[in-house]
């Protein structure tokens, strides 16, 4: 299964944690019934558990739905959930900087559904049309390295997503009724890399999430004590990163080679995270 191993699955199982409810379903082997793990019922032995990450997937195996739990209730499983699913993946990628890559066509046939219906949905759930929102997340993460980092004016602007370091001037003007340059840090703050700080949705063990890849660190490339640090490439660019845990969030440096897919790699590491 991507991104869940049978431990966890398996303990959210024995827990009945709420929590993964519809990330994954469990399959019975003795009765060929897939369940939720949230399922009342008596918890099969461990050695008769499949786990699936859809019940598409658990039906393709040859399991029926239990109808005690009943699995088309799982949230994001009921049709009524579908265009907010739909929203969330589109969002996940727009804050990732696709639209700037792709095009917005593109990113509605990746979802399979075209351009006008996912315009359509993303307005209903976010009161913004996808162009919209990529804009002010663009704006936003400027705002963001404008004040956090001595990065300069032009390389902010392409940082964040934009073509046009004229644009991005007049747009920064109109959306915020003053220049970039007035929020900008002095230069010579500056440090070795970019800093910054990514700060957690909910409770968060740093600590425990790094301690998560000590096993899995890779030879010559990752590294890990107090801070884990990796060199990697995103694309054309290729630089270095290091992550260490801090209260509630993680402080992020990254090489100024990679200053170009900032919004792509900390999409990737909200999601590692």
């Amino acid at each position: 299964m991507t991104g869940l191993n049978d431990t966890t699955c398996h303990a959210a199982a024995d827990t009945r944690d709420k929590r993964f409810d519809g990330l994954f379903y469990t399959g019975v082997t003795s009765t060929r019934i897939y369940c939720r793990c949230i399922c009342p019922a008596r918890m099969p032995k461990r050695e008769n558990r499949r786990f699936f990450k859809s019940a598409a997937a658990a039906e393709s195996g040859g399991f029926r739905p239990c109808l005690l739990c009943r699995p088309e209730l799982a949230p994001g499983a009921a049709p009524i959930d579908a265009p907010a699913r739909l929203a969330t993946q589109a969002l996940a990628q727009i804050e990732a900087g696709v639209l700037e890559t792709k095009g917005l066509a593109a990113l509605a046939a990746d979802l399979g559904v075209s351009d006008r219906h996912l315009r359509r949905v993303m307005l209903a759930q976010f009161g913004a049309t996808p162009i919209a929102l990529a804009q002010t997340h663009r704006l936003l993460t400027a705002k963001r390295l404008l004040s956090e980092t001595s990065m300069s004016v032009t390389e902010i602007a392409f940082a964040s997503g934009f073509q046009s370091l004229r644009r991005f001037n007049a747009l920064f003007q109109e959306r915020y009724r003053m220049a970039p340059s007035r929020l900008q840090k002095k230069r010579e703050d500056r440090g070795e890399g970019l800093q910054l700080r990514l700060m957690a949705r909910g409770s968060f063990d740093g600590a425990s999430a790094l301690q998560f890849f000590a096993p899995r660190l890779i030879g010559g490339m990752e590294t890990l004590d107090s801070v884990y640090r990796r060199t990697l490439r995103i694309g054309p660019h290729k630089g270095w990163l290091a992550i260490a845990p801090r209260g509630d969030g993680l402080d992020l440096a990254i090489s100024d080679s990679l200053a170009p897919a900032l919004r792509p790699l900390v999409a990737h590491l909200r999601g590692a995270f």
